[in-house]
């Protein structure tokens, strides 16, 4: 499960470059972090090097659930998120 650990993600979103942190446990839990806080990650299916999942994400204009589907390449991860305006490419860098 090359996928778990800590990792930092930049998003591209309609309120700026974002960059949570997103943390993926070998229980199967996790976190998506940012100035806001941690939310907790739900419906996580971790499946190798590739993980998908939704969190309830804070935004100036509310909360949104956003769905990612994210696949590590050693310590690069890529992926999409998506929102109610559709899908997006992410990138991110493992920390630690």
């Amino acid at each position: 499960m090359a996928i778990v650990g800590s990792w930092k993600l930049t998003l591209e979103t309609p309120f700026g470059v974002q960059t949570p942190t997103l943390r993926i446990e070998a229980d199967g839990s996790g976190g998506l972090g940012s100035s806001a806080g941690e939310v907790p990650l739900t419906d996580l299916q971790v499946a190798g090097d590739s993980a998908e999942f939704r969190a309830k994400v804070p935004t100036p204009m509310g909360s949104f659930n956003i769905g990612f589907d994210v696949t590590a390449d050693g310590d690069a991860l890529s992926g999409q998120f998506k929102t109610p305006l559709g899908s997006t490419p992410l990138s991110g860098v493992r920390q630690g």
